[in-house]
Formats: structure tokens, sequence, C-alpha cells
């Protein structure tokens, strides 16, 4: 599991989060795209990297909430 650094609102529906991920860092290339789960059973949703910091092992991903599913 990669623990979220930092999580920035910029509205209720859109929020940016910095990600230490050293390993995926170190290998991201522009236009790649990581696979996020809130939680073991969640559901699989891919994600731009919207930038990303060798250096510090970081990647910035920007949400988009765009429905919410209800519980099971």
């Amino acid at each position: 599991m990669y623990p979220i650094l930092k999580r920035e609102v910029f509205s209720p529906q859109s929020f940016l989060w910095e990600v230490l991920a050293p390993d995926v860092a170190r290998a991201a290339r522009p236009g790649q795209f990581v696979i996020v789960r809130l939680h073991d059973r969640g559901e699989r949703v891919p994600l731009t990297i919207a930038d990303f910091d060798r250096d510090r092992g970081t990647i910035t991903l920007v949400v988009q909430v765009v429905a919410r599913r209800p519980s099971r």
C-alpha cells in the first residue's frame, strides 16, 4: 500500500493526491496511468499520472469524482 502524503481539495468533486510510490515514480513516463483501489475488494480505477518526482519518489494524481455508487 502506498501512503498519500498530500491531499489538496480543488472543489467538492475534484482533488489532488501526492503519493509516495518510489518504484512507480522511477518507472513513470508521460501519458502513463496507475490502477487505484481504495481497499482490497474495491473497484479498480485507472488514473493518469499527472506528475512525478523521481528524486522524492512521489507521483501526483488528480481525481474527479463522477458518481458515487451505493454501498453493497
